[in-house]
């Protein structure tokens, strides 16, 4: 009998027990793949009669699957004897086991049965996983003894992956976090990709090799809204000042959509932004007393400035004869109510991106919101392999439409620091230069002139 040696990273050894989860998060050369590829080889000639099957959310061909990873492994192991590698799938030649490969998005409730005597499933590139896809492979994989595990680069907090492992993990779940230098074998090559990555662009390089959220190629407002992070300016004080500026108000309205509103304040030199509420499936006699009493709760019922509402606001609904902004106006005041002027998406991007610099954030009030304008992002163009000038319409665009609408008119309403007068100067006495403002220097100047 041959002795099968593989080497393990020490991170990995929580992932050797059994669990029905097993979680592996992190960024490039991590080396997270190749464990778990190894892991599978190794299960594969212990239980030769066991079946897995290698997932991804889209699989068009057997060349975007862990296929060759993992023909790979069994050349590295000289573990040939043990495997017949066929075209589609890679068979146990002491057992009945398989291992196949297959795109989760093709599956339906009936087909996705066909997996159900399988006693592993590996997701690779889980961050791509639909919310669908999850539900439809866990109660597949249920064999005793059976795992799931998940393999994934994070992209947005709100993926569901990410929501499922690292929100609220389920007890029977192992969940790691790995990046490059938790890797003893991460090549000297990978290091120097690294180091010019972050030379080039930090924040971008940050998501790659250390699995950060945000910042991935199409993405918007995320390299803005890390900056904030990286910066402290979003964290649990940010507070409404009765003291200071009237409150005002950001909307994106839809009904059958989400519509998302964003409560400011500006302050000298920029804005606290204090809270994010957003919900689906409400009118606008719904949104109104909701509104009114997030500014009661904030603390600004008697310092309302204006409630800002985008331009199609004027339409009317099928609800009723009058219209949004007709309904708006009659709740809070013709004062109170204004419509943001129609402009390009360009323009309004180029608004939220100066503006965010400026800005401070309610952690927990605005957490919904922030990792909507992470996740806010342009659209990809498959057949061409470019990327669209106009955002993805998903659920990010709700809060990012609303926070851009807020960006574009608010920040007229900047309070100015006063300026010091500028001083000039006008002579010498004892040795010293007297200085005046140039206001006052010009009043004396016209006083010279009179007199002439």
């Amino acid at each position: 009998m041959s002795v099968l040696e593989i080497q393990t990273p020490r991170w990995a050894i929580p992932a050797l027990k059994p669990a029905r989860y097993k979680a592996i998060y992190g960024g490039r050369g991590s080396g997270k793949s190749h464990f778990v590829g190894e892991y599978i080889i190794e299960s594969h000639i212990i239980n030769p009669d066991e079946s897995t099957v290698c997932v991804r959310e889209i699989q068009k061909s057997l060349d975007q699957s862990v296929k060759r990873l993992l023909e790979a492994k069994i050349e590295k192991l000289n573990a040939g004897a043990y495997f017949e590698v066929l075209d589609a799938k890679i068979r146990s030649k002491g057992g009945n086991g398989i291992i196949s490969f297959q795109g989760l998005q093709n599956h339906t409730a009936d087909s996705i049965k066909s997996l159900e005597g399988y006693k592993r499933a590996w997701v690779e590139e889980a961050q791509t996983l639909s919310q669908y896809s999850l539900d439809l492979l866990r109660p597949t994989i249920r064999t005793p003894g059976s795992e799931l595990i998940f393999t994934w680069n994070p992209r947005f907090k709100t993926d569901p992956v990410d929501v499922f492992f690292r929100k609220n993990p389920p007890d029977s779940a192992t969940v790691l976090q790995v990046n490059w230098h938790q890797n003893p074998w991460f090549p000297a090559e990978l290091r120097q990709e690294m180091l010019d990555d972050y030379a080039r662009d930090s924040d971008k390089a940050d998501h790659i090799w250390n699995g950060a959220y945000g910042s991935t190629q199409g993405a918007i407002l995320a390299r803005w809204i890390n900056a904030a992070e990286r910066e402290k300016r979003i964290h649990n004080d940010v507070k409404f000042d009765p003291a200071g500026a009237p409150l005002m108000v950001s909307a994106d309205l839809g009904f059958r959509d989400t519509a998302s509103f964003w409560y400011w304040q500006p302050v000298l030199g920029g804005f606290k932004v204090l809270k994010y509420d957003a919900d689906t499936g409400l009118d606008a006699d719904d949104w109104i007393p909701r509104i009114q009493e997030v500014i009661r709760e904030l603390g600004a019922a008697r310092k309302l400035g204006k409630v800002w509402l985008p331009h199609d606001a004027r339409a009317k609904t099928f609800q009723s004869k009058h219209t949004t902004a007709e309904r708006f106006l009659a709740g809070f005041g013709a004062d109170k109510v204004a419509i943001v002027p129609q402009s390009k998406k360009v323009d309004q991007i180029s608004a939220a991106r100066t503006v965010i610099p400026r800005c401070e954030f309610n952690r927990e009030q605005c957490e919904a919101g922030l990792d909507g304008l992470i996740a806010y992002e342009y659209e990809y163009n498959e057949a061409d392999g470019v990327f669209k000038r106009e955002p993805l319409h998903n659920w990010a665009s709700h809060p990012a439409d609303a926070f851009c609408y807020g960006a574009q008119v608010l920040s007229e309403f900047v309070p100015k620091e006063p300026e010091k007068p500028k001083v000039f100067p006008v002579s010498a006495q004892n040795g010293r230069i007297i200085t005046v403002p140039l206001d006052d220097l010009w009043k004396e100047t016209t006083k010279r002139h009179e007199r002439f």
